[in-house]
This record gives structure tokens, C-alpha cells and sequence, in this order.
């Protein structure tokens, strides 16, 4: 659905050079244009205008000068500089344009007819007068001379498997007779056929066609010949086929033209001969001969040359005629051919040569008879309103010759070739352009012949409608019309104050401003810029008021979607801002007030508030995208501009939303084709779609395929900005309805704002009425906020902004519950019943009460029934679900009601509950609660029950260990408490619990069993309790001290082992020993002086000091080997891993892999890590993980235990290093409490050297762990945290981590003790004054 826009027209004039030139060819290098004239050559400047070199061709004779000679083709050559010219006369010659000669490179006495160069100019074909084709290379040498008649039928000649005689086949209306009917032979050619051979190439030059006179049936007739020059195929017969010719570049198809009795056709050849499609020129029959037709070189356009023909029909004009002529512009869509420009030059200007640019695929070239050059440039342009209101109909329009094809989207979106209607004008048209602001739904047509028609649409539909306005998809002939139509206001014919220069489509860039008021360009008198002109309609004239004179050519013209501004585009990407009050023209600055000019003309330009700032968009021929001169991406195919977003499609099958409340420098660079954080929605679509339209306040996005056909889209950025105005607005249906249909979460209408939305909970019940519509929002609820979830990037909250402390859902659900029965508690049942459902733990039990209540009441006038509310109910819950429930509630006749809505068999239910009918009360729901697994209840009702049942509630309570719950249901010291607690006691002996099992047996009264179990636990205090309370003897309870007190010692409770030997034993022989056996030195000396046994100091005690003085001497001895090695060693590590981090960093050596010692070599592991010098702390991973390693829970279990290894070079050596350092720490700080009493009972006992000796070798030691720490534990900053980026590392480095999956960062190995060392405790007071200074 695009038209052709004319973006700029070129013009220069010459009279004395360029008069009666019939041949050109361009030089696209530097813009030049060759022509070639009845008796010279000459060369054009097209920028300047300026003629440069000419030569004559008459006086070497290689043209006659009586002007009788012709040249039959010119092409020009860029590797040599030169011009090739092929001469009727047969003189084949190449100007040189450095040095201005002429060399004569072949001759052939019989003459030329055509010449055709092949694409890549490497292969040459002339037609001579002999009827033979002459192929020759660059160089100007022969290879081959062939008939342009091939005798044979060709390569992919068709082959008659003889299936059938035509007497027996089937000729459909035509009847038996065509059986016997002969094959017409084919007539001559045409009267007007110049009777001169044509040659057209294929676009990769493997194949070209020649178009000659068959010398059996006179007429015309084509032959596909291959590179090599062997006969390929031959066309089929075809009467009245002409001879213009062309092959498309990119495609099989070769266009040719031809007449019929009815009609004049351009019709099409396959490469095997056959016809494939035609088109209808729209000229009556015999008025115009078809001169060429000329595909561009993309193959997206076939230009038409014709002229009209003389009195006599023939090639021939009488000396009083000149004809007119016609360049017409065609292209296809959808198997349909539209006219989309139409060129008429008048007889002064008729045409000589026309010819597209070999490089510019939409650049016409076109020489006239009156001395005057002109150049086309054309783009691809899609016609629609720009309006940004809901009463804008988003109409799109389609040129078709003398048509416009309508189509309002916003109403019905009609595929081309159709449309919802038509308007039919008096002549071609050139250009479209829609109303300003305000009568956005209304068009204006420039026709070629320079009138403008303007259509109205009026804001209701009037009975009558105009005889120019056809419907077609929109209804009519019988059907209802479904949309408004315009009617013709009126044809204002241009009138201009002054001599303008005119020529076809001199009125360029057509734009409505105001009601009344239109601008467009053409061009100076000079030729040089354009002129801006500034006309208002008056009667049934567009009156020009004033023109202004703009300092180039004017390169296309975009009005503003959202102000008054004008933006003029010139060829060199210069804008203009055009203020229409005054007249005048300034440039456009930008926000930082430079100067705009876009990097490259834009063929495509938009003017829009982007951020705030209004702002320029461009879109070149070549896919970039500009914002300002900003390029957003180099890939882009179509834009539009929608209320909100910005459109974007690209040529990587995507279609980009971006928020027009970005701002202009934080836009992304969308080259790279990755998603960026400011991109609102990024949807596939089809390859090649382009976009035709968005709609203005809707959210419909209408594309079209590469083929033509529309497609409709509703991007869910555009859906979710719709449903926040519907919301902002309290416009619930409008967004309810939004979101069901593009089916958006529901739980958008709470989480977009959560007050407002209870605020308004009445309004949103009222509107949305539907109770399906509420049932549905109720089912869809979840307690996530999609706001911050779902939906994050159209609202950009990282917060959830409801309240925490309840569930959400179950907030909703009670807000509507209440609205629902304030409002219509009948009708809105099923919502009620859904909120009781949809809760965090669905109130089941509520539910089923209020269909039970239904059920017993039998109100008239409920919207549904009891019946109807069950069945609904069940299709939300699970059936044996809401069975539970409804046998949890005791009530049977509820539970009756749900299995009859089930499909559960009455052959099971039904004696199950005559079973439960028959117990008594409490049993019966302690039946019932146990079915239910509600063991609990179960409990509470067979407590109840009484005596006879206590035994079988003791098996219960035994059986689901509710032991807790039993003891709260009975009186304490009765026999049922008591029997409940020896069970529990039993049981927790069981579980090793003791010492609990012994207060269980204490509150049965079970005294024996109690002391056993604190005997068991070592309870030596609940032990001898207990043996007060059993009445033992002395003796008895001696010998349990005995075995409690050597229990005791064995567990290293050497103090507590001594009160029981003193004091149950009446052992103070062994309470001293245990005493000194654990160091408790002091005690030991207070029991001894207690109970006169001093005689211990001499045999035990002194000699035990002096046993441990020397014990922890070694220990410390040890802990300081061990610790001085362990930080050498650390040292050593780390200068290696360092040195080995920055050879990975230049790229030097590869990189380890990571686990190597723990997988064997076919193993799928292909992590690397890269140990660093320095370690810091990462919250988000706790040990190195390499990326993609494949290994299985066992294997990683294995790798975990032997992660840290002391064994010198292992991988993470350095981390076992410093755990162990970690020990060694806490282990030393340990020993201050046992070194400081064993240092005063050294001193007290005259041991003074040897509790200074202990003393200093304590104090050295923690010295030294002082002075190491630093080194140990590094004090790094967060700098260091991920070295696999910055300014120091290669990107050889960075590619070769990134490749095995390495991420080079220290602060992955987490554990608390690299991360700082171990607590030392520095409020325990271990030096003694007296040792420290040496008893002074």
C-alpha cells in the first residue's frame, strides 16, 4: 500500500549541445550524462547544469553529414573511460572522455541494428544488418557470429510424450469443432514497428533475449540465447506482439508490449518462451505506440514509454504532427499492476531517450526533444492520515492511474488489490497529501494535468453520495455501506502570479497547512533550487500568494503530529523550519542549539515531541534510522509514530515499541539487534513486513507481507499504554474488555493502583455488571505484583506498593465480596461463591453453607438456583475436595448434596454414611475426622467419648503420636493422664530424649522408671532425687555415685564427677584425683585442705603441674611450626597465582581447566577459573562455579569435600592455607584461661622460671599472629571484584575467558574465613603481673 513520492527533480537545458540528442547513458561516478545526437557526442554535468566536452562524429565520417546516419545504442564503459557507440553505418566506437578522441574499434559493412552490453560490461552482442549477432568481449574481440534465427527449437525446447491426439482432447466451450479448427498463422508485425531488432540481459548476464522479425511469419518473435551464445528457447507465436523488450533484472519474466483488437496489453515471457501475465495500458485502442519498456534495477518498477500515434497509425509523422508522449510508472502487489505515475511531455517536449540509473534503483533518466534533460528520483512513500484523535479513521490511500484506493483502517482493514472505496478522477494522479489538524480525515489529489481535487469527509454520512466515489469492500450493490465516504468539494485548477518553469510534475511536495491554506515547491528558472510557494484555495482556484526561494532542492516536507512546525528537508540533509505567519525560512536547532543536518538525505521524514523536545525523524533508501542526527538503527524498514510510542520495524523481522517519553540522548543504538532497557515491547513478525498505519488512540498496528496481503497486530506496549489511561480514567469495561481480548493478566486492574482501585470498587463492579466478567477477574487473581513482574518494563517499579502484611488475593477477594452484597447479594452469587474459592486457603466450608442456605430458603427471584450454584461450585473445586469439606462440616445432608452433583458411585457412599448415621455423636465425627486425616479433631472427639473408649484412644494417640495434644485434654493425676504420660515417656526414651522421658515417668509417678532414664542421660542431680524418694540405702546409693561419678570423668565433667564422688561416695581420695586430672588446680587444693589430705601435693598435684607445663610447651611449639610454615607457604602461592593471572591477561598461555584432578578426560566439565592474588567477598555466589559443567550431585558432593587441599599445588591451595592459619588462631586464643591458671599454680609452688617460660612463649606466639594478620587477610576494595573487564585486560584475554565459560573473580570464593580472620577474644586477662615482671 505505498505509492511513489517524488523527492527531487533535476532540469537542465541546452540549445546548443543537446538539441535532437536520441541516445544517453550516465557516468554515475561523477554524475555525468552522455548524449548522443545526429552529428556529435556530448557530455553534461547534471549538478551544474553545465555541457563540458562535445565531438563531432561528422567530420572523421564516421557519420555522413547529410544527417541520414543514426546511432543504434551508447553505453558507457567506467574501467575505460569511455563511451562505446554502436553506428548504423556499422562503425562500432569508443570516445574517450580524458582525452577526447574517437577510435574507431570495429566496423561491419552490413551495418548495425542494436547493441547490448551485459550487466557486468564484460560481454558485448550487436545486431547487424545482416540479421546476425556478433558477441565480442571487452577487448573488442569476436567470439562467436550467429543467425538471429536460430533453425532449432533450443535447449528447453518442450518434449511431446504423445499422451493423447488432439481429436480426443477436451476444448471446453469451444465445443468438438475446434478438433477439426487449424492453428491461425501468426500476422506481420505491426504497421509502426520500426522493424529493428531489440536485446535485453538478464540481471546476472547468463541469458539474454532478442526481439527480431521472424522471416517465416513476418511478425516478431523471441529467442533466448545463453552467455555462450547457444540457443536456449524460443517464444510461442504471438499476434500483434511490438517490439519494446525487456528482461527484469531480478527474475524470469520479460516484458514486452502488444496489441490486441480490444485492447494494448504489456505482457510477460518466461525464459522457456511461454506467456506468464499481463496488464492493460489504460489508452483506447490504436492511439499510442509503445516506444520501450525499461524495468529499474531492483525490478520493482516498469516504466512504460509510449507516444501517440499519427494519422496513419504507422511509424511515420507527418511534418504537422508531433506526437505526444507518455512515461508511465507501473508496479505490482498482490498479482495486481497499479499505474503510480504518470509522466505526459507535449509535443515541444517529446521524449528522445529514457533510461534508469544503474546505481539508484528509483532514478529516472529522460532526455526531450526541446534540448531539456530531466532526472526523476523517486521513493517509496505510504499515504496516510496523521491525525491523533479517536476521530481520526486512519485512512490509508493507494495511487492507481485515474484512481485513489480508500481504505479506513480504523473501521476495516480491506487487503489491496481492494479497498473499502474508490475515487475516480479525471486524470492520473500524481500526488495525495491529507487535511491539518482538525480535517485529518480529509484528501487532496494533485492530478497530472497540475488541478487539485479536494474530498470531505463529513462527520455523519449523508444519504446521497458522490457519482465519483465507488464503493467497494466498505458494502454496496445490495449491501449495507459500513463506513463513512468522502465527497468531491471541489477541482481547483493551480494559478501562479508569475512565469513558473513547466514540465511534467513541476508541482512537487504537496502539503495542507491550514483549511485553506496549501505550500509546495517546484523549481527556479535557473534550474539551480527550488522554489517554495505558498497558495490558498479561492472559488475554484488555489491562488498562489507568495514564493520563497530556498538555497537548494528542497528534498521532502513533514508537518508536525503534535505542533504547528514545517520541516523542509533539502538534497543534502540540511532542515529548514518554514514559519507560515511570516513567510520565511530559518534553520532547525536543535535542543543544544546546533544547526540540524541529517547525515544522509532522508527519503522518509517525520516531525514528533520525543522527551519533550520536538524532534526530526529520518529513514534513507538504505535502512538507517535518524533521530535528529542521531543514528537509532541501521537496520530499520518502516517507522511510525503512535501517541505514545515510537514504531520501528526492522530487517531482523522485529517490530521495536520505544517510549516517547524517553528522552533524546538516552535513546539506544538498535543497530546490534539485542533488546536495550528503554525498548517497551520488541515483537517478531514477519519476514519483510513493513508498516502501513498505526492507529491514533487504539492499539491496532497494521503491516503489510512482502507479497502484499495485511496484517493486523496489536503490540502489547500499545495494549498495556491503552489499558493505563483506561485505568487512570476509571474506565473499567473499556479496560476489562482490553485486556480479556489480548489477553493481558487481570491482575493489572489491581496492581496499577491498588488504592484507587478499592477506592472504586462499586464503579468497578457497576461497570464491568458482567457476573462471567467478575468470576473471571476473581479466578485470574495471584498474589504476585505483575506490575513488578510481568509487566516491569511499562511501568518500572521495583517495589511492590500494596501492603505486605495480608494476602493480596484475599484482600481482593473480600473487597469484592463485600461490594457484590451491598449491591445485589442474589444476582452476584457465583462471585460471592468464587471469592470464598479464590482465597490464599479457600473458605470451602462458607462456600458450601451458602449453597445450603439457597437450597433451605428457595427465594424467588435469585438469578440462579441451588442446583446451578453446586455445579458451579464443583467446576472450581476438585469433587472429592468439596466431598471432604462437606463431611468435615458433620452435616449429612450437605453431604448428600455434593455427591449427588458428583459422579461418585452411590454404592459407595451411601453405606459409608449409613454406617456413620448409626455411632454416637462424638464417635461418629472421630470417624469422620479420621477419614479426613484430620487427626487432631479425631482426637478431641474420641476424648469424649468416655471410658470405654480410653484404650482405643490411647492406641490413637500412640498410633499418630499426639501425645501433646491427649495431655491437654485430661485432668492431670488422673489414671488417664497417667497412663498418657508413661506412653510419652516410653516414647521419648525411644527418640534418646532422656532426660524428658525421666519428667514424664516423674508426672505418671513411675519413680523406677524415671531414674532410669536420668540415670541414662547422666543426670546425677534428678538421680539422687529421685533415690531420696525411692528410700534407697547408703550403700546404694554409693554404687550409683560410683557409676554416675566414672561415667562423669569419662565425658570430661571432671568437676561434676567430683561432687558426686565427695559427696554421694563419700570418696575424697578419687574427688582430688578427677579434680587434678582436669586441672581444676585451685579446687583440687580447697578440697584438699578441706578434708586434711595435703599429702596429694607432694604425689599427685606437683607432679601433674609440671606433666601439663611441659604438654602445653609441645602444644605451642607445634601451633608456631605449623603456623610459620603454613604463611611462607601462602606467600609463595599467591606470587604464582598472580604471575599466573597476568600471563592470561596478555593472552600468553591457556587457561587451566578448573576441576581437572577431579574429571577424567572424556569428562563434560569445561569450567575455568583464574585464581587471583586477592580475595573479597561476592553475596550472590557462594563457591567457584564454572558455567556449564555437566556434573552430577555425586561428583560435585566429591569436588566439594576435596575443594581445599593443602597439597602444594592444588587449586585453591591458598584457601586451605588460610583455613588452616584460621584454626591454628582460634585454637591458640583458646588456650589463655588453661595458661593462666596453670601459671599461678606454678608461681604459688615456687615454679617461677617455669611459668615465665610459658609465659613468654604464649605472648611471643600472639605477637606474632598480631604482626601476620595484614598479610594473611588483604584489605581489598570492590575494585578488584570482577578483573575480567576493564582497561587492563586484552580482549584476547576477555575472549578466552568468556569462551570456556570463565569469569576470573576472586570475590567468588565467598567462606567467611578468607574473608576476614577468626574473633580473638581481647577482654580475657591470661598475664599475671608477677610473671610479666619477673616478681619485682
Amino acid at each position: 500500500m505505498r505509492n511513489l513520492q517524488l523527492l527531487e527533480v533535476k532540469r537542465v537545458v541546452d540549445n546548443t549541445s543537446m538539441n535532437r540528442c536520441q541516445h544517453i547513458t550516465m557516468d554515475t561516478d561523477t554524475d555525468t550524462l552522455y548524449a548522443a545526437g545526429p552529428a556529435c557526442l556530448c557530455a553534461i554535468d547534471v549538478q551544474s547544469g553545465q555541457v563540458g566536452s562535445s565531438v563531432s562524429l561528422t567530420k572523421e565520417d564516421f557519420l555522413p553529414s547529410d544527417g541520414t546516419g543514426c546511432i543504434v545504442g551508447m553505453q558507457y564503459l567506467a574501467d575505460q573511460q569511455g563511451v562505446c557507440v554502436a553506428v548504423g553505418n556499422g562503425n562500432l566506437l569508443v570516445w574517450s572522455v580524458c582525452t577526447g578522441q574517437i577510435e574507431c574499434v570495429g566496423c561491419v559493412e552490413s551495418g548495425f541494428t542494436a547493441m547490448a552490453w551485459s550487466p557486468d560490461l564484460e560481454v558485448l552482442v550487436l545486431a547487424t544488418g545482416d540479421e546476425t549477432l556478433i558477441m565480442m568481449t571487452r577487448e573488442f574481440d569476436p567470439i562467436t557470429e550467429i543467425s538471429q534465427h536460430p533453425q532449432d527449437t533450443g535447449d528447453a525446447a518442450f518434449v511431446t510424450v504423445g499422451w493423447g491426439k488432439k481429436e480426443t482432447q477436451f476444448h471446453g466451450s469451444e465445443g468438438k469443432a475446434a478438433a477439426q479448427k487449424k492453428d491461425k498463422s501468426c500476422r506481420s508485425a505491426t504497421p509502426w514497428d520500426d522493424c529493428r531488432p531489440r536485446i535485453s540481459w538478464r540481471g546476472d548476464g547468463q541469458f539474454f533475449v532478442v526481439s527480431s522479425i521472424s522471416p517465416d511469419t513476418g511478425g516478431r518473435q523471441l529467442h533466448v540465447w545463453t552467455r555462450d551464445c547457444s540457443h536456449h528457447s524460443s517464444s510461442e507465436p504471438v499476434d500483434g506482439l511490438e517490439q519494446p523488450l525487456a528482461w527484469r533484472p531480478s527474475g524470469g519474466l520479460v516484458a514486452c508490449s502488444h496489441m490486441r483488437p480490444n485492447k494494448h496489453d504489456v505482457v510477460f515471457f518466461e525464459k522457456n518462451g511461454l506467456r506468464h501475465g499481463e496488464f492493460t495500458l489504460p489508452f483506447p485502442v490504436n492511439t499510442v505506440k509503445v516506444r520501450e519498456v525499461l524495468w529499474n534495477m531492483e525490478s520493482t518498477v516498469l516504466a512504460v514509454w509510449c507516444e501517440e500515434m499519427g494519422p496513419d497509425h504507422t511509424n511515420q509523422h507527418p511534418e504537422q504532427h508531433i506526437p505526444v508522449s507518455y512515461v508511465q510508472l507501473w508496479t505490482v502487489n498482490n498479482y495486481h499492476w497499479y499505474l503510480k505515475q504518470s509522466l505526459q511531455f507535449s509535443p515541444e517536449e517529446r521524449v528522445m531517450d529514457v533510461q534508469w540509473n544503474p546505481e539508484h534503483g528509483y532514478r529516472m533518466h529522460i532526455m526531450c526533444s526541446g534540448a531539456q534533460y530531466l532526472q526523476y528520483t523517486w521513493s517509496w512513500s505510504t499515504c496516510h492520515s496523521l491525525g491523533k484523535s479517536a476521530d481520526d479513521m486512519a485512512t490509508v490511500t493507494v495511487i492507481d492511474g485515474e484512481k485513489v484506493l480508500v481504505t479506513p483502517m480504523r473501521q476495516m482493514v480491506v487487503p489491496p488489490p481492494l479497498s473499502a472505496f474508490q475515487l475516480e478522477l479525471p486524470a492520473p494522479v500524481s500526488q495525495v497529501t491529507f487535511g491539518p489538524a482538525g480535517l485529518s480525515n480529509d484528501i487532496a489529489v494533485m492530478l497530472s494535468d497540475q488541478r487539485l481535487a479536494v474530498y470531505h469527509l463529513a462527520a455523519e454520512a449523508k444519504n446521497g453520495s458522490d457519482e465519483s466515489v465507488k464503493l467497494g469492500a466498505a458494502g454496496g450493490t445490495g449491501f449495507s455501506v459500513q463506513c463513512r465516504r468522502h465527497s468531491l468539494k471541489c477541482v481547483y485548477s493551480v494559478k501562479f502570479t508569475s512565469v513558473i518553469v513547466n514540465f511534467p510534475l513541476h508541482i512537487q511536495h504537496l502539503t495542507w497547512l491550514t483549511p485553506d491554506c496549501f505550500i509546495f515547491c517546484g523549481l527556479d528558472a535557473g534550474n539551480t533550487h527550488s522554489v517554495l510557494y505558498k497558495a490558498e484555495l479561492a472559488g475554484d482556484t488555489l491562488a498562489v500568494r507568495s514564493s520563497l526561494d530556498v538555497e537548494n532542492l528542497v528534498h521532502c516536507i513533514a508537518v508536525s503530529v503534535d505542533t504547528p512546525s514545517v520541516a523542509i528537508q533539502l538534497c543534502d540533509g540540511t532542515v529548514l523550519r518554514y514559519l507560515s505567519d511570516d513567510d520565511s525560512l530559518s534553520p532547525w536547532n536543535t535542543e543544544c542549539g546546533q544547526d540540524l543536518q541529517l547525515p544522509h538525505a532522508c527519503s522518509q521524514m517525520s516531525v514528533c515531541l520525543i522527551g519533550g523536545e520536538e524532534v526530526v525523524l529520518g529513514l534513507t533508501d538504505r535502512y538507517r534510522f535518524y533521530v535528529n542526527d542521531k543514528e537509532i538503527a541501521s537496520n530499520c524498514t518502516s517507522y511510525a509514530v503512535h501517541d505514545e510510542f515510537l514504531l520501528l520495524t526492522t530487517l531482523s523481522h522485529t517490530c521495536r515499541c520505544i517510549s516517547r517519553h524517553t528522552r533524546v540522548r538516552d535513546l539506544p543504538s538498535l543497530s546490534d539487534g539485542k533488546a536495550h532497557p528503554f525498548d517497551e515491547c520488541v515483537r517478531r513478525v514477519e519476514r519483510g513486513s513493513r508498516i502501513v498505519t498505526v492507529v491514533p488512540e487504539a492499539t491496532k498496528l497494521v503491516l503489510q507481507m512482502p507479497r502484499g496481503n495485511l496484517e493486523v497486530i496489536h503490540p502489547r506496549a500499545l495494549v498495556l499504554s491503552a489499558v493505563r489511561k483506561y485505568l487512570d480514567r476509571q474506565q473499567y469495561k473499556e479496560a476489562f474488555l482490553a485486556m480479556r481480548k489480548h489477553r493481558i493478566n487481570m491482575n493489572l486492574m489491581y496492581d496499577h493502583d491498588p488504592q484507587m482501585f478499592c477506592d472504586h470498587i462499586q464503579q468497578f463492579i457497576s461497570q464491568v455488571e458482567a457476573v462471567n466478567h467478575l468470576n473471571l477477574f476473581l479466578t485470574d487473581l495471584q498474589e504476585d505484583d505483575v506490575t513488578v513482574t510481568m509487566y516491569t518494563a511499562a511501568y518500572n517499579r521495583h517495589s511492590q506498593p500494596h501492603s505486605q502484611g495480608t494476602s493480596k488475593v484475599d484482600r481482593v477477594c473480600d473487597c469484592v465480596r463485600e461490594a457484590v452484597s451491598h449491591l445485589d447479594r442474589d444476582k452476584y452469587l457465583l462471585t460471592i461463591l468464587t471469592s470464598y474459592v479464590r482465597k490464599s486457603k479457600p473458605d470451602l466450608e462458607a462456600a458450601l453453607s451458602l449453597v445450603k442456605s439457597l437450597r433451605e430458603t428457595r427465594k424467588e427471584g435469585v438469578s440462579v438456583t441451588a442446583e446451578e450454584t453446586l455445579k458451579y461450585l464443583l467446576f472450581l473445586v476438585d469433587v472429592n475436595e468439596l466431598y471432604d469439606v462437606a463431611l468435615g462440616s458433620y452435616d449429612f445432608d450437605l453431604v448428600l448434596m455434593v455427591a449427588e452433583k458428583s459422579h461418585k458411585d452411590p454404592k459407595e457412599y451411601i453405606p459409608f454414611l449409613n454406617k456413620l448415621r448409626r455411632m454416637e455423636e462424638n464417635y461418629r465425627r472421630f470417624a469422620i475426622d479420621q477419614h479426613l486425616r484430620r487427626f487432631r479433631k479425631a482426637l478431641h472427639h474420641i476424648a469424649g467419648c468416655g471410658e470405654d473408649r480410653f484404650q482405643e484412644c490411647l492406641s490413637y494417640v500412640e498410633e499418630h503420636k499426639l501425645y501433646g495434644d491427649a495431655l491437654r485434654l485430661f485432668p492431670p493425676r488422673t489414671s488417664q493422664y497417667k497412663q498418657l504420660a508413661t506412653s510419652y515417656g516410653n516414647y521419648l526414651c525411644v527418640k534418646n530424649r532422656s532426660d524428658e522421658a525421666g519428667v514424664m515417668y516423674i508426672k505418671s509417678e513411675e519413680w523406677e522408671l524415671a531414674l532410669e532414664a536420668f540415670t541414662a542421660c547422666n543426670n546425677w542431680r534428678q538421680m539422687f532425687c529421685l533415690t531420696v524418694k525411692l528410700g534407697y540405702s547408703s550403700e546404694q546409693e554409693a554404687e550409683i555415685a560410683r557409676q554416675c561419678a566414672r561415667q562423669l570423668q569419662s565425658m570430661k565433667k571432671f568437676s561434676d564427677a567430683a561432687v558426686v564422688f565427695e559427696t554421694y561416695a563419700k570418696d575424697v581420695e578419687e574427688a582430688i584425683v578427677c579434680l587434678i586430672e582436669g586441672a581444676l588446680w585451685e579446687e583440687a587444693m580447697r578440697m584438699m585442705h578441706q578434708h586434711r589430705r595435703t599429702d596429694f601435693i607432694e604425689t599427685n598435684l606437683k607432679t601433674a603441674l609440671l606433666e601439663c607445663h611441659e604438654q602445653h610447651l609441645e602444644t605451642l611449639e607445634e601451633y608456631r611450626d605449623n603456623f610459620e610454615r603454613h604463611k611462607n607457604r601462602l606467600s609463595v602461592v599467591r606470587e604464582q597465582n598472580e604471575r599466573q593471572k597476568l600471563e592470561i591477561m596478555d593472552g600468553d598461555v591457556p587457561c587451566n581447566n578448573a576441576d581437572s584432578d577431579l574429571f577424567s578426560d572424556t569428562s563434560s566439565a569445561t569450567g575455568v577459573s583464574v585464581q587471583s592474588s586477592h580475595y573479597s567477598y561476592n553475596s550472590q555466589r557462594s563457591t567457584v562455579i564454572s558455567r556449564g559443567t555437566g556434573r552430577s550431585s555425586k561428583s560435585r558432593k566429591k569436588g566439594d569435600s576435596q575443594r581445599w587441599s593443602l597439597k602444594e599445588g592444588s587449586q585453591y591451595e591458598d584457601c586451605a592455607l588460610i583455613d588452616a592459619l584460621a584454626k591454628i588462631i582460634t585454637a591458640v586464643d583458646s588456650l589463655k584461661e588453661e595458661v593462666n591458671s596453670l601459671m599461678r599454680a606454678l608461681v604459688q609452688f615456687y615454679y617461677d622460671a617455669l611459668a615465665l617460660s610459658l609465659h613468654q612463649q604464649l605472648d611471643s606466639f600472639l605477637t606474632l599472629i598480631d604482626r601476620s594478620i595484614p598479610c594473611i587477610w588483604l584489605d581489598e576494595g570492590p575494585q578488584d571484584a570482577n578483573p575480567v573487564l576493564g582497561p587492563n585486560m586484552t580482549s584476547n584475554a576477555i575472549a578466552q575467558a568468556m569462551q570456556q565459560g570463565s569469569s576470573i573473580n576472586a570475590s567468588e570464593k565467598k567462606d567467611p574465613v578468607l574473608i576476614a580472620p577468626p574473633k580473638r577474644r581481647k577482654d580475657v586477662r591470661w598475664r599475671l603481673h608477677m610473671v610479666h615482671t619477673g616478681g619485682d
